[in-house]
């Protein structure tokens, strides 16, 4: 599980590198412990590993069904 520390400042503080255009301004400041994420194994395109198999079929119970989409408008032919 990843430890993330969120803290929201009604005024952006000075004591770390922000924007200028994001000085005294409310902000929401996030920090993530990246080593927890750089642990995770990647593919060549960036997926984690095992992404796919883990998440194929997820929905079988539990199926998605679009519902009727009714009929065209009639509309004027474009000249």
């Amino acid at each position: 599980m990843m430890n993330a520390i969120r803290e929201i400042y009604e005024d952006a503080p000075e004591s770390i590198a922000i924007p200028e255009s994001f000085r005294h301004r409310r902000v929401e400041i996030v920090l993530i412990a990246l080593d927890e994420i750089a642990a995770e194994a990647v593919d060549a395109n960036g997926w984690p590993v095992g992404f796919f198999e883990r998440t194929a079929g997820c929905l079988v119970a539990d199926p998605i069904e679009r519902a009727p989409q009714g009929d065209y408008e009639a509309r004027k032919e474009l000249e």
